[in-house]
């Protein structure tokens, strides 16, 4: 791979890679802070969150080897899309309740705020993970 041949498309997809990990870690750590509300499906996120950045690095390659807006790297940003969606959906649809305990009855609660806030640090990496793919999916990989 050639460094000086890599468009902007290459530099947004290494992004999206970094913030998927981080949105990873931070999902399982929000998740082990406490017993009580810990992720019902945590093993089923780390691994749609690990075959999604895998798939991006993917789409880093494919490009080098058969040129920009391949097959393969359409297909591998598409899925990786979805999984960094389905992992975001789904932690934010069991931490639901705790953030509603938390802007009404509960809002002393000091465990549950520090979990909310690592929480949406993992969405806003996701989140950003998932628009540096879809701005990067209508730019060039590799320079011609």
């Amino acid at each position: 791979m050639n460094m000086k041949k890599q468009g902007l498309a290459f530099y947004l997809n290494v992004l999206a890679v970094i913030l998927g990990i981080v949105g990873v870690i931070l999902t399982v750590v929000s998740s082990t802070m406490t017993t009580d509300n810990a992720l019902s499906n945590l093993p089923v996120l780390v691994i749609a969150g690990i075959v999604g950045i895998i798939l991006v690095c993917i789409a880093i390659y494919a490009p080098n080897r058969w040129g920009n807006h391949d097959p393969v790297s359409f297909i591998s940003v598409v899925a990786a899309i979805a999984l960094y969606s389905y992992l975001f959906g789904a932690a934010v649809s069991q931490r639901i309740m705790l953030i509603a305990g938390l802007f009404s009855y509960n809002s002393g609660n000091t465990a549950g705020w520090s979990i909310f806030y690592v929480s949406v640090a993992a969405w806003v990496c996701l989140i950003v993970g998932i628009l540096f793919l879809i701005v990067g999916s209508f730019l060039k990989s590799v320079k011609e």
